[in-house]
C-alpha cells in the first residue's frame, strides 16, 4: 500500500510539473487579456472625449458663422427694385410736407432719367496716369455751381450755404487694395445744420443728401443714424457728431462693406454689398464748413495710418511745386540795357548769391548804356554834406574829407579871384 501511495504521489508530482508551464501560460494570457481590456476601455473614453470636443467646436463655429450671416443680412443693401419697398415708400411719401415731397419726386424723376451707373465711371487710362503723377492729390471735389449752393477751396475744403445739397469727387474709390479710407473734419458746423458723409454712385441728384436716394449710403450728424437708398429707412448706428469731430469712412471692395469711425474710434460695419463704383460724397442742409482728408496728411484713425488705407500715396511721381519765395533764385538778370546777361555767357557761369544770380563773366555794357548824368558843380556841397554823416573812423570819410576840403578851397579861391577882377 505504501508503495502504491508513493507511486501515486510521484505520478501526481510529475503531472503537476508537466502542467506547470501550461498554467503559467494561462496566467500570462489572462493578464494580457485584462490589460488589453483596460487599454481598450481607455481608448474608447479618449475617443468619446475627442468626439464631444469636436462637436462643441463645430457648434461654436456654426454659431459664429450664423451670427456673421445674420449681421451681414441685416446690413446688406436691399434691392432697390423690390416692389414691396416701392409700395412702402409710396405710402410714406404721403406723410411728407409739400417741400419735402416735391424734392423727393424731383430726385426720383432725376434717377429715372439718369439711372445710377448710366454714365461711364471706371477710372480711365488718363486718370490712372494722373493718379500715378499726383498721388492722392488727383482726388478733388467738383461742385455744380448751377444746381448746388456750396463752394470748394483747395480741392478738399467744402463750404455749404443755405440749401440742401451735396458734392462728389471727380474720381471713384479704387478697388485694388483691401480697404480704402478717408476722413471729414467738421471745421465749422452750427447745431442746426445736418451733415451727411458717405458714398454714392454717379450720376446722383446733387440737390439731395447722400443716403436719401438709390445707390447711396451715409452717416448723419443730427441723430447718428445711417441711411441707405431712401429717406425713410434711417436706423440707429452711432453717436451724433458736432463741430470739431472727425468722421471717417472706410470701404472694403471685396465684400462691398462700408464702415465709419468717429474721432479715431471704429464703429460697427454699417453696410455690405455695395459692389459698384462709389464716389466720396458730402452733403449738408445748412451753413457749415467741412475739410476732407484723403490721405494727404495723417488720419485720426491710427489703424488707417499703420496699414496705409489712404486712396493713393501721398506723393506721386510728379515733382512738387517750389516753395513760396524761391522764385527769385530762378530768374536770370536782364541783358544789355534791360539788365539781362549777355547771350555769349553760358548759363553755367552764373552762381546763386543771396537769392540772386551774379554773372562770373563780363557783361556786354557800353558807355551808351549809362543814362545817369554827371553831377553838377552846385551838387558838390551836398555831396560833401552827405559824406559828413559817415563814421569818423572810416577811412573813406577821411579820404573824401581831404579831397572835399581841397576842392572846396580851390572853388572858393577861384570865386574870390573872379569877384576881385570884376
Amino acid at each position: 500500500m505504501e508503495i502504491r501511495s508513493s507511486s501515486f504521489q510521484s505520478t501526481t508530482m510529475s503531472i503537476v510539473i508537466l502542467l506547470q508551464p501550461l498554467m503559467v501560460a494561462a496566467d500570462i494570457k489572462e493578464f494580457n487579456e485584462s490589460n488589453s481590456t483596460e487599454s481598450g476601455s481607455n481608448t474608447l473614453v479618449t475617443l468619446v472625449i475627442l468626439g464631444i470636443i469636436f462637436i462643441i467646436g463645430i457648434l461654436i463655429i456654426w454659431a459664429f458663422i450664423r451670427r456673421r450671416l445674420i449681421v451681414g443680412d441685416k446690413n446688406r443693401i436691399p434691392d432697390v427694385n423690390d416692389p414691396e419697398i416701392a409700395r412702402a415708400e409710396a405710402s410714406l411719401v404721403e406723410t411728407l410736407d409739400d417741400a419735402a415731397r416735391q424734392n423727393y419726386e424731383r430726385a426720383r424723376t432725376f434717377q429715372e432719367t439718369y439711372p445710377p451707373d448710366s454714365v461711364p465711371t471706371e477710372i480711365t487710362l488718363t486718370q490712372f496716369l494722373s493718379i500715378q503723377e499726383k498721388g492722392v492729390s488727383a482726388w478733388e471735389f467738383e461742385p455744380d455751381l448751377q444746381h448746388t449752393s456750396c463752394f470748394v477751396e483747395c480741392r478738399t475744403e467744402i463750404a455749404f450755404y443755405d440749401s440742401e445739397c451735396c458734392v462728389q469727387t471727380n474720381l471713384p474709390l479704387p478697388k485694388q487694395q483691401e480697404v480704402y479710407y478717408w476722413e471729414c473734419k467738421m471745421y465749422e458746423k452750427p447745431p442746426t445744420t445736418t451733415v451727411a458723409v458717405g458714398l454714392a454712385t454717379k450720376p446722383y441728384p446733387l440737390f439731395r443728401l447722400p443716403g436719401w436716394n438709390r445707390q447711396s449710403v451715409a452717416y448723419f450728424s443730427d441723430t447718428g443714424s445711417k441711411y441707405y437708398n431712401s429717406p425713410f429707412n434711417g436706423k440707429p448706428y452711432g453717436p451724433q457728431f458736432q463741430q470739431g469731430d472727425v468722421v471717417g469712412i472706410g470701404y472694403r471692395p471685396r465684400t462691398g462693406t462700408v464702415f465709419f469711425t468717429r474721432n479715431g474710434k471704429k464703429l460697427d460695419d454699417a453696410f455690405t454689398g455695395m459692389k459698384m463704383n462709389l464716389f466720396p460724397t458730402v452733403g449738408a442742409n445748412g451753413p457749415c464748413t467741412v475739410h476732407v482728408n484723403f490721405g494727404q496728411i495723417g488720419f485720426v484713425f491710427i489703424e488707417a495710418n499703420v496699414k496705409k488705407w489712404g486712396l493713393a500715396p501721398t506723393m506721386g511721381t510728379l515733382a512738387p511745386p517750389p516753395a513760396y519765395g524761391s522764385e527769385r533764385g530762378s530768374i536770370l538778370l536782364e541783358s544789355s540795357s534791360r539788365g539781362r546777361p549777355s547771350e555769349d555767357v553760358p548759363r553755367s557761369q552764373y552762381s546763386h548769391v543771396d537769392n540772386g544770380i551774379i554773372p562770373e563773366a563780363g557783361l556786354d555794357i557800353s558807355l551808351s548804356d549809362i543814362t545817369v548824368p554827371p553831377p553838377s558843380y552846385s551838387s558838390v556841397d551836398r555831396y560833401i554834406e552827405r559824406l559828413s554823416f559817415m563814421s569818423e573812423n572810416s577811412e573813406t570819410y577821411l579820404l573824401a574829407g581831404e579831397q572835399g576840403d581841397s576842392r572846396r578851397n580851390s572853388y572858393e579861391s577861384s570865386s574870390r579871384d573872379q569877384q576881385r577882377n570884376a
